[in-house]
């Protein structure tokens, strides 16, 4: 109970984008055991995924971001129709703009990967880690 709430404590203290910081580092290492890559290859690939995954955060970050302001609104089923229409929108705009940065980013794997490796590295990229 007592190490309950020190984690509590300490998650509470931790500025959210150490957190952030900490999920994409475990999603690097996760994508990165799986692809199996050569020592050298490895070392070319992580700044690029790194790279990718602060990409995609960074789009995916307002659409939470508001959703984490209205989660009051959402859990006790009070959103007003503005606050509906805003997130709707905001979501429709990040799902835009995703498949054109997950080509670019293709592409960039594909220099120091191979299409088979830089597909699987896309698709573990999207795995649910938790």
């Amino acid at each position: 109970m007592l190490l309950a709430a020190i984690a509590f404590c300490l998650a509470a203290t931790i500025p959210s984008t150490a957190l952030a910081g900490a999920k994409r580092d475990a999603r690097v290492a996760y994508v990165l055991k799986n692809l199996r890559l050569k020592a050298d290859v490895q070392e070319k690939f992580k700044p690029l995924l790194e790279a990718y995954l602060k990409e995609l955060s960074d789009l995916k970050d307002p659409y939470k971001d508001l959703k984490n302001e209205l989660q009051d609104a959402i859990d006790g089923n009070k959103l007003t129709a503005a606050q509906c229409d805003q997130l709707f929108e905001m979501k429709q705009k990040q799902e835009d703009k995703e498949p054109a940065l997950n080509r670019k980013w293709y592409a960039k794997f594909k220099t120091v990967l191979t299409a088979q490796q830089a597909y699987k590295a896309m698709k573990l990229s999207d795995d649910k880690l938790e």
